[in-house]
């Protein structure tokens, strides 16, 4: 399988960021930091992927909205029976479509104590795997890990595999959040590697890395975004099992990286493809010490 690397499209120099096009194969558009409900914008959007897509052959995938998106107008929660979760889906499907994409990833709601918000998260994903078929994509979950004491859905491995098995279709797959995965693995006191037991029915990764400690009020806590070898992840690990997987894409997701080591990360993940039939790559080692990256 022919496996693609990538970035998170705010690094993009198109988009803001630092990195050229031509140094990723794949882009994920980040729609959960986009207006796109705004006419203009979403032609603005359009008009780049369309240039970057001609000009470097770039791929894409796409980051829907969810519950802890910053614009509102745009932010959804499929543990609510609410219209505008469709509404605002819907408008992502038709903007897939205009660009080829494949692949949407999509987070799961809030807990809120309630049995029923975990039922309405299954009804919602399945009324929109749906309509994904329609449109010919597939919705990856993306696994989270608990921010305010046990309010996300989709944290634990078991948790996921059961969705999974409850909304039961070929268009709802898994986006393994790397970074997600260490923090809550350490908070519940299980292996990062359990969540590989997931297996064929992981299609991406999001891969970035953090010291998996959950308070975000240190500057070396919480879901920090690093470069890979920054943090206490121990990628080589994480390497030798994405062979466990059905993995198409390879996201580095970074925010809290320079230009210099974003680059880094993404030669590590290029050499792990490039060696992922024959000899492991090697151990990721850096000379700089890890908090010179966390900029803001």
């Amino acid at each position: 399988m022919n496996t693609k690397i990538g970035i998170n499209s705010p690094q993009i120099k198109d988009f803001g960021g630092a990195i050229d096009a031509c140094d990723v194969e794949i882009i994920e558009l980040g729609l959960d930091r986009v207006d796109f409900l705004d006419k203009q914008k979403e032609k603005e959007l359009l008009s780049k992927v369309a240039y970057l897509a001609s000009s470097f052959g770039n791929k894409f995938t796409i980051h829907a909205p969810h519950i802890d998106s910053k614009i509102e107008e745009i932010r959804i929660d499929f543990s609510t029976n609410n219209a505008k979760n469709f509404t605002i889906m819907e408008k992502v499907f038709e903007i897939a479509a205009k660009i080829g994409v494949r692949h949407i990833v999509v987070h799961p709601g809030n807990q809120n104590g309630s049995k029923k918000c975990f039922n309405l998260n299954i009804l919602n994903l399945i009324n929109l795997c749906t309509i994904a078929e329609e449109y010919g994509v597939i919705l990856l979950l993306e696994n989270l890990f608990d921010r305010d004491g046990g309010n996300k859905i989709g944290v634990l491995p078991r948790e996921i595999y059961r969705i999974i098995e409850m909304v039961d279709s070929e268009n709802l797959k898994i986006n393994l959040d790397i970074g997600h995965a260490f923090i809550a693995s350490n908070a519940y006191g299980f292996s990062l590697e359990d969540y590989f037991e997931l297996g064929e029915y992981i299609h991406q990764m999001h891969l970035h890395d953090n010291f998996g400690v959950l308070e975000p009020e240190a500057a070396l806590f919480g879901d920090r975004h690093l470069p890979l070898g920054f943090g206490k992840i121990n990628f080589g690990e994480v390497f030798k099992n994405i062979s466990r997987t059905n993995t198409r894409n390879l996201i580095l997701e970074v925010k809290n990286s320079t230009r210099e080591h974003t680059l880094e990360s993404l030669a590590q993940i290029r050499e792990f493809c490039n060696l992922r039939y024959g000899l492991m790559p090697h151990a990721i080692t850096y000379s700089i010490e890890p908090t010179i990256a966390c900029v803001q």
